[in-house]
């Protein structure tokens, strides 16, 4: 009967310590922020391009559009193009997840 009582409270401090340190191991939430501008540079590998003074790191992951939601290739992106990007903020600058060219701002 001793035994079963101990093994009954170490499982409830058990219990007790993941739901403490669990929401910790989560790890960030991720914010994606909206942006817009007008391209001043592009890389000439089509890593990154620098709208209205920040730099917008570009992988394969990113989505490139038009308004009409037709995709596009890297090098559709102009010097002087408005676009609307959707990105999340890095150190390195922002991971643009979206960019959309867009004919007028």
């Amino acid at each position: 009967m001793e035994l079963q009582k101990v093994c009954f409270v170490k499982s409830v401090i058990f219990i007790l310590i993941l739901l403490v340190f669990l929401p910790g191991f989560q790890g960030k939430r991720v914010e994606i922020g909206s942006y817009s501008g007008v391209i001043e540079s592009i890389d000439k590998d089509f890593k990154f391009i620098v709208v209205s003074g920040t730099k917008f790191l570009i992988s394969s992951d990113t989505k490139i559009m038009d308004e009409k939601g037709s995709i596009l290739k890297g090098s559709d992106l102009k010097l002087k193009a408005f676009v609307a990007i959707e990105g999340v903020p890095n150190p390195d600058g922002v991971y643009a997840k979206k960019i959309v060219i867009q004919k007028k701002p």
